[in-house]
């Protein structure tokens, strides 16, 4: 570990921020659901989007208590750190797929008052049945974490998992395997990470599919099946994938996984007519009925499956330190996961010159080279050792062109960042838009330095519509015959943000086009949309 990023980590001891950077859900506050009928008493719920599919059953929970619960989507992350910071707390209760992560510290554990487990999904392998023959794992022959990764430093195997510095299942898969490769036989403790490094490099060099969602992971894989054997998630999800018509096989690593128990949680300072209508939504969905129908509509397990399916699986333990955790974390960001090679297309057209969008702008990028302040989450969603990104300026042509690879030296890393700060505030606005002459620049620049050791990815940041150079059909036509000369410019993917004026449906078409994702900044700022973004480079 470098000297300046040990010590922007271990700041982040102070602060629950910090750990749960290393853990999960990431940026994209997901606002919603306001109430799932309305009328009658309500309980304010911040929650992870993973629960969204029980949303039936809480409709007709409300139907027969009378209790609403009205939610608010949110990552791990960002839902913890404003329990932690928020004075006069708008939520009642939490709903996330785990509170381990919260209740490492004395002040997340004094917010809750009472919590239940509903449901039970472990974090395993889906792979494509003819590769799970091949390799013969079955449900009676399942293999170790250790032959999981024989397997892909031999080449047999690739996959994809979500990042997991934004994402609970791409966390989960790292933290159980790492602490089934130590051999301890018990809890992960800082002094092993550095002896399964080696084992974690190997590991890494299989993923050929990156993402900043567990869902978007899913549909990825199902639609382009052939760019991965299987994938890192949710047992439950994976039950519903179906890849060339037929199911997933389920690898399971006979030495242990971490399992998610969805607690819904009742935050101290309830009043009593809260905690008394807390108490009779925890009695529905504990119900055997009700637990047989969470089991049937979302794959979960409950206490209405065969205890024999809880028997087959090795519980490990979750890591009980902070420093274990961050140290984890930085060892993957720095020394492990592929670095990610990345080209942002940057619109600084006239009309960028409205209003506060500039400024907007720079804060969006300061996600990716600000200062690492006071090393909470902000320092792990920012440029790593070894990763390589172009600033690729334009209005209706490119108007400038700035290359940085990132140094692993202190000295060196905190230069590159100050360079790239003020290269950004260089940035001016005037002129037209030209998106897609710029993508298929964007292209060229990324494929130049794509390779099977990378994770290549363009982000493109518009806030109008494309007026100058290529057409949307010019570029469809042109990328066409881009990827039929470079089929391997098929695995970039351009992810579009949503800003100002910006054409949604164009910006759509474009991320499917490319195999991409497009975000909405629309709804919410700029620097929000930047911090889901990274999650998926």
């Amino acid at each position: 570990m470098t000297a300046k990023l040990r010590k922007f980590v271990t700041k982040a001891s102070a602060r629950l921020a910090g750990l749960l950077a290393v853990v999960i859900a990431v940026p994209a506050l997901l606002t919603g659901c306001a109430g799932l009928l309305g009328g009658g008493p309500t309980i304010k719920v911040l929650a992870g989007s993973e629960v969204k599919d029980l949303e039936p059953i809480l409709a007709d929970m409300t139907r027969e208590t009378g209790v609403t619960l009205e939610f608010e989507y949110i990552g791990t992350l960002d839902g913890t750190e404003a329990l932690l910071s928020s004075g006069d707390k708008p939520w009642q209760a939490t709903w996330f797929p785990s509170n381990r992560y919260l209740t490492l510290f004395p002040e997340g554990l004094n917010l809750v008052d009472k919590s239940e487990s509903i449901m039970r999904s472990p974090v395993v392998l889906g792979l494509k049945s003819e590769v799970a023959q091949r390799l013969g794992w079955t449900a009676d022959n399942q293999p170790t974490w250790q032959e999981v990764v024989d397997a892909i430093s031999q080449g047999q195997l690739t996959y994809g998992m979500t990042s997991p510095i934004s994402s609970n299942s791409g966390f989960t898969t790292l933290v159980q395997m790492t602490t089934a490769l130590s051999g301890t036989g018990t809890v992960l403790a800082t002094g092993d990470i550095a002896a399964t490094t080696p084992q974690l490099q190997q590991f890494a060099s299989g993923q050929q599919l990156a993402s900043g969602s567990s869902g978007w992971l899913v549909d990825k894989f199902a639609q382009q099946p052939d760019a991965v054997d299987g994938i890192f998630n949710y047992e439950s999800v994976l039950e519903t994938v179906q890849v060339n018509g037929q199911p997933l096989s389920i690898v399971i690593p006979s030495d242990g996984v971490v399992t998610s128990d969805y607690p819904l949680t009742l935050l101290k300072g309830a009043d009593e007519e809260t905690a008394a209508n807390y108490q009779k939504v925890v009695d529905y969905l504990l119900r055997d009925d009700v637990q047989q129908r969470i089991a049937d509509d979302t794959h979960r397990r409950t206490t209405a499956t065969p205890p024999s399916m809880d028997a087959s699986v090795f519980e490990l333990p979750f890591p009980n330190q902070l420093e274990t955790v961050q140290t984890l974390l930085e060892t993957w960001l720095s020394q492990v996961k592929k670095p990610s090679n990345m080209v942002f297309a940057i619109d600084t057209s006239g009309s960028m010159g409205d209003g506060s969008r500039m400024d907007d702008l720079r804060a969006a990028l300061d996600v990716l080279s600000g200062s690492h302040g006071d090393g909470t989450s902000s320092a792990l969603l920012r440029l790593q050792p070894r990763e390589r990104i172009t600033y690729l300026e334009f209005s209706s042509s490119v108007k400038s062109e700035f290359t940085v690879e990132i140094p692993a030296d202190t000295a060196g890393y905190d230069a590159a960042l100050r360079e790239i700060n003020s290269h950004v505030s260089s940035y001016s606005p005037y002129g037209g838009t030209s998106v897609y002459t710029t993508v298929a620049t964007a292209y060229e620049d990324a494929l130049a330095n794509a390779s099977g050791d990378t994770i290549s990815s363009i982000v493109l940041f518009t806030d109008g519509e494309s007026n100058e150079g290529m057409s949307a059909r010019d570029f469809e036509r042109w990328y066409e015959d881009f990827v039929a000369q470079h089929p391997e410019a098929r695995e970039i993917p351009v992810f579009t943000v949503k800003f100002g004026d910006s054409n949604a449906d164009e910006l759509e078409r474009l991320a499917e086009l490319t195999g991409g994702r497009s975000f909405d900044a629309k709804s919410e700022s700029l620097a929000a949309a930047f911090r889901e973004i990274r999650g998926y480079l």
